[in-house]
């Protein structure tokens, strides 16, 4: 396995995905074949450029990324926790978040990540469900968590907390662990199959379900996401709008860039999303790929577009939900960019996109993504032609979203 550094980007889709083919090696892991790798090859290239909402900015280049993730994984193996052992992670956006993943990743470990809007007896369910051996949250989720064991009757192994713990009794300091762990590390043999992330599904019936990928699943697949449609390379400096709880930050604010070699923009705010924060930011700070849910592009062209200069932006993609074709219109008018949208799954990688070299047809998920067989079949489980045609077809089945795949 080697890092993305030659290939194309989406230059001719027909052809891409005509010849595209996903190598995967018998042995794979992220943190060192990817991360570590842009270490040796690009040690000073920001892999993380974090801002505060007090403006505090921190920068974590891919050789500190690599140094302090070695240091994370020695610490939770110091710590007791075996390879394959569950490791639920519910962090905001800072860059400890991007630490921790990598550092289980080297260890063997598996990270389940989740949001921080959890409550009590979401957390139980939780660490019942993953069996999860410890835990690494934010302070607010510290009573919570405490809250939840309590009422489980589970132990855990560790409990991690980044931040101030204020001396709370049975948790561990995240920064005084790693710090005081050795930053040498041999790289620990993983297979493709191994274990490596939990999600735990939106639950819109019943209980969240919990999706399990492997080393490679993810750490491999997202290359289609980050270099095909996020279009991303070495210098780029690209934001997601997503939380960590959701598989869209593991795709778009995770592996999708840092396998590109690409620089992940953060912003870290405990206030009420603000559309007009996003276009300050824009502003402020040389983003060029943006990739956000439709119910921020529909929140950002509400605001006063008529004076905006993003020289630095390029390229714009959305997911999560429909898009609108009039916010596309608006936005593409007062930018000159056009808003690119795409489909996927926790379970999945990405399904399909407005790719780059694609003309987008508003409400049209676009194309298949290269490597992926992606067709709508009839009750029979027979494939359907293209769109216009599907008068002549007995029963068709619409697309999970309802729209058409072209």
């Amino acid at each position: 396995m080697s890092i993305t550094t030659t290939a194309a980007n989406m230059l001719d889709y027909a052809q891409i995905y005509k010849t595209f083919q996903l190598t995967v090696p018998t042995t794979f892991n992220f943190g060192t074949h990817v991360v570590d790798a842009w270490a040796a090859k690009a040690p000073d290239a920001d892999a993380l450029f974090w801002v505060g909402e007090d403006g505090l900015e921190q920068h974590l280049s891919y050789a500190d990324l690599a140094r302090r993730s070695d240091q994370a994984a020695n610490a939770l193996t110091s710590l007791g926790l075996s390879a394959g052992e569950r490791v639920l992670v519910v962090l905001p956006r800072v860059p400890a978040w991007w630490e921790a993943l990598t550092g289980i990743f080297k260890a063997g470990l598996v990270a389940s990540p989740g949001t921080t809007l959890l409550t009590a007896r979401d957390l139980a369910y939780r660490i019942e469900a993953c069996e999860a051996s410890a835990v690494i949250v934010s302070p607010e989720l510290m009573k919570r968590v405490d809250e939840a064991l309590d009422a489980s009757g589970r132990s855990v192994r560790s409990r991690i907390v980044v931040g101030r713990a204020d001396g709370q009794p049975g948790w561990l300091d995240w920064e005084a662990v790693v710090r005081a762990a050795p930053s040498e590390r041999a790289p620990r043999r993983t297979g493709c199959d191994d274990p490596a992330m939990l999600y735990f599904t939106s639950g819109t019936t019943a209980h969240p379900k919990m999706v399990l990928h492997t080393q490679a699943s993810w750490g491999l697949g997202n290359e289609i996401t980050g270099r095909f449609w996020l279009d991303l390379r070495p210098g780029d400096l690209h934001w997601n709008i997503s939380d960590t709880g959701w598989g869209k930050a593991a795709w778009s604010s995770y592996f999708g860039p840092l396998i590109c070699g690409a620089t992940v923009f953060a912003q870290h705010s405990t206030g009420k999303f603000a559309a007009n924060d996003v276009l300050r930011y824009l502003d402020q700070y040389p983003i060029t790929t943006l990739c956000a849910p439709p119910t921020v592009y529909r929140m950002l062209v509400q605001e006063d577009l008529s004076g905006v200069h993003w020289p630095n932006l390029r390229h714009c993609v959305a997911a999560g939900e429909p898009l609108n074709p009039e916010v596309i219109e608006v936005w593409r008018q007062a930018t000159g960019l056009t808003i690119r949208d795409g489909y996927g799954q926790t379970e999945t990688v990405l399904l399909c996109a407005n790719f780059p070299s694609l003309e987008v047809r508003p409400g049209s998920m676009g194309k298949p993504s290269p490597g992926v067989d992606l067709a709508v079949i009839d009750g029979d489980g027979n494939r359907l032609p293209p769109w216009p045609r599907w008068r002549h077809c007995r029963r068709p089945h619409a697309s999970a979203t309802g729209r058409p795949v072209r």
